[in-house]
């Protein structure tokens, strides 16, 4: 027995915040822990390892770090279900815009999975997983928070059942 666990090789390209772009692939879990599913890239992202193994196009395996990276992109091909979870509930999609840390703007929509009491952007925002997925024009791009410097929303909230939703500059009693 070889002890090697079987992985998925997922093609990608990452943004570091150094601006630097890597074109590579990473390795996926066949299962992942927490859904019993295939792993996804979101799932490899947001799991608990800082550390992951990256191949480069030269065939060298660099060992990289997480916090490190700003977007991950799917390669051309790989499949939506690769990407983020789709059978997972969707409660809501909202069209924002990203302000990054280097100045860059993002835009797209964000699917946010989350009961109509937690159902803002902030909201969103606040849960601890760091990354999250953009669909932007171009395809999805997975997003880490921690550099994201602004975001805007382009749709405003849902109003819950019963809540008297005040608008900016009005008087709230």
């Amino acid at each position: 027995m070889s002890g090697v666990i079987p992985k998925r090789k997922v093609a990608v390209r990452l943004r570091l915040d150094t601006g630097e772009e890597r074109r590579g692939a990473l390795f996926l879990d066949y299962i992942d822990v927490i859904h019993r599913g295939e792993q996804t890239l979101l799932d490899k992202f947001n799991d608990d390892y800082s550390w992951f193994p990256f191949l480069t196009v030269g065939g060298q395996v660099e060992i990289l770090n997480r916090d490190w990276v700003s977007q991950v992109e799917p390669g051309e091909g790989i499949p939506q279900q690769l990407v983020r979870k789709e059978d997972s509930p969707v409660f809501r999609r909202e069209r924002v815009t990203l302000t990054l840390v280097d100045g860059r703007l993002l835009e797209g929509r964000i699917a946010m999975d989350l009961p109509d009491e937690f159902s803002r952007v902030s909201d969103f925002l606040n849960f601890p997983q760091n990354f999250f997925a953009l669909e932007a024009a171009h395809g999805p791009v997975l997003v880490s928070k921690r550099h994201v410097k602004a975001l805007t929303p382009h749709e405003e909230p849902p109003a819950l059942p019963g809540s008297t939703k005040a608008r900016i500059g009005e008087k709230v009693s």
